[in-house]
């Protein structure tokens, strides 16, 4: 699955590849050209024989010249070949922290699921399969596992900050943050309250709720029933949530970052923390130079 993830990321920027690739293979070609054509124009005769004469091989053995042609355009294309991955590890605390292009679903270790305050379980009239919320109630659906009871088994064990008769499913709101363990089928996720149900059926998170429920749930997956070597977690609040339009995707991964490492100089909730990152999200993210950020990024207090 992770392979048809970063094909459908390849597809969707094809166009830049192709322009960068090609505006490279250009100006390449023309270079070459130019210095070629100088070194005949101003080099004596008996210097540039052997100049004119690969030239001359060249230029009669038009399959050869097609070849290097060819190999010229090919090493412009791997130049600018889009990266789907950026790997950092923090030597002084040996924690991983893996930036990729792929579906949670499929990842091993614990899935981290956000999910709206309330806990809902209702397809379609409050959650949309098109969320990862919605995305993990389908996978229950289709193996014929009813995630219901197993979330109110869980919800048990939380105290409620309120209850709201005027929401569309269920009345009882739960801290932001609040984490609950979801085991189906031998796999290990974790449901996160992330963001306010409103009445009208839409939700909405604030910047500063953002980072306090970031920094609640580092340490909730800190405890030692929930901690796991490997936790997967998707890039919060970048679709179907009322956020800021400034606020862009490579920002939350960034607070998502900052926050797991103010909360792991105290307590680590693992030893490898994998982002996956949806393709259609990554147009304003640059894999190649992301390790490099989230070394800045660890030692940067949240604001």
């Amino acid at each position: 699955m992770n392979h048809s993830w970063k094909f459908t990321y390849m597809l969707r920027h094809w166009k830049r590849l192709a322009w960068l690739s090609v505006r490279d293979y250009l100006s390449w070609v023309i270079m070459i050209i130019t210095i070629i054509g100088s070194l005949l124009a101003f080099l004596p005769e008996e210097d540039a024989l052997w100049l004119r004469s690969s030239v001359q091989f060249l230029w009669t053995h038009i399959w050869l010249s097609t070849l290097l042609l060819f190999l010229l355009l090919l090493v412009a294309v791997c130049i600018h070949w889009p990266r789907t991955r950026a790997v950092y590890k923090d030597k002084t605390s040996d924690i991983r922290v893996i930036i990729e292009c792929c579906d949670l679903l499929r990842q091993d270790g614990l899935k981290v699921i956000h999910v709206v305050d309330t806990f809902d379980t209702e397809l379609d009239r409050i959650i949309t399969p098109r969320s990862l919320h919605g995305a993990f109630l389908t996978m229950c659906c289709k193996q014929n596992i009813d995630a219901e009871p197993l979330v109110a088994e869980q919800l048990e064990k939380h105290r409620p900050v309120s209850r709201d008769t005027k929401l569309p499913g269920r009345t009882t709101r739960y801290q932001l943050g609040t984490v609950i363990p979801l085991t189906v089928n031998g796999h290990h996720y974790c449901w996160t309250a992330f963001t306010r149900l409103q009445e009208n059926g839409t939700i909405a998170i604030t910047k500063d709720e953002y980072i306090r429920c970031l920094k609640q749930m580092w340490n909730n997956l800190a405890e030692p029933t929930l901690r796991e070597e490997v936790v997967n977690v998707a890039v919060m609040g970048n679709r179907f949530v009322d956020l800021p339009a400034e606020f862009s995707t490579e920002q939350k991964i960034d607070l998502m970052i900052q926050t797991f490492f103010a909360v792991a100089r105290e307590k680590a909730c693992c030893r490898t923390l994998r982002i996956c990152v949806h393709p259609t999200n990554v147009t304003d993210i640059d894999f190649s130079t992301y390790s490099v950020i989230i070394a800045h990024l660890a030692k940067r207090p949240v604001i």
